[in-house]
């Protein structure tokens, strides 16, 4: 390895609009811990979840409420609501299959929102790098937690190791 390390940053996009939340603010200590990776949550306000970074979906649950896309050597998790899996897939519709290159412009997944909250479940959505401790040189979250965002907004910028 040389003296200087140029591996590029990857960005980070909000996959749905809504407010940025700090993932330790997450309702489900799973996230909230940090024991599923380092990533951060967006209450949403719409039925469009997006991609946030350009990679390829590797994993679609067949629950529908999770998908896994791989980006360079990491693996990033979008969870959509917490305990949504218990709705058996029926408030969402996949948009993208296995193997499809994606980027923050494609939508990977339409929810409907109202019938999570009429099953009492929390609509909050992740974005986690779930092999973070073996992949992850530097997680910069550079929007403000609290702001409104979507999938144009850069959430985090990420360097491998």
């Amino acid at each position: 390895m040389g003296l200087f390390n140029f591996k590029k940053k990857t960005d980070f996009f909000a996959p749905v609009a809504g407010k940025l939340v700090a993932l330790d603010k997450v309702s489900d200590e799973v996230f909230s811990s940090g024991a599923m990776g380092k990533g951060f949550a967006v209450e949403p306000s719409n039925e469009n979840i997006y991609s946030p970074v350009k990679g390829t979906v590797s994993q679609l649950f067949p629950t529908k409420h999770a998908v896994g896309i791989n980006c360079g050597k990491m693996e990033i998790l979008i969870h959509i609501g917490i305990d949504t899996v218990d709705l058996k897939g029926a408030p969402f519709e996949t948009l993208v299959s296995v193997g499809d290159e994606v980027d923050n412009n494609t939508r990977l997944v339409k929810v409907d929102f109202d019938q999570i909250k009429a099953a009492k479940k929390d609509p909050m959505t992740m974005v986690l790098i779930t092999n973070s401790n073996d992949v992850l040189k530097d997680y910069n979250q550079v929007a403000e937690v609290g702001s409104q965002v979507d999938n144009l907004t850069k959430i985090a910028d990420v360097k491998e190791k």
